[in-house]
């Protein structure tokens, strides 16, 4: 039985940025990079433990595309991912909160 995804608003914010930005160059890259980085957080229905647990938070989980990061939590017992960030490997950590 598949997991339900569900990207927070963070990550919903995160997609736009990164979007707006690759758009400032090239839009169909734009489109390319958003729609793959929402595939392969929907891919997670299907094999949520694929991702490797963030060592300074266990109860989150990170899957790498590229130069992006998607950080997300399983909710076991209603069988829901929670999507939390889309984040850009350069971007400064310090500023990222995944709670």
């Amino acid at each position: 039985m598949d997991y339900r995804v569900i990207l927070s608003h963070p990550a919903l914010r995160d997609l736009g940025e990164i979007a707006r930005r690759i758009a400032q160059d090239n839009t169909s890259a734009a489109l390319r990079v958003g729609g793959e980085l929402v595939a392969l957080a929907e891919s997670l229905a299907t094999l949520p433990r694929r991702g490797g647990q963030l060592y300074a938070r266990p109860n989150v989980r990170r899957l790498v595309h590229g130069s992006y990061l998607v950080t997300y939590r399983i909710d076991e017992t209603q069988r829901v991912v929670y999507v939390l960030r889309f984040w850009h490997a350069k971007r400064d950590t310090q500023s990222w909160s995944v709670d």
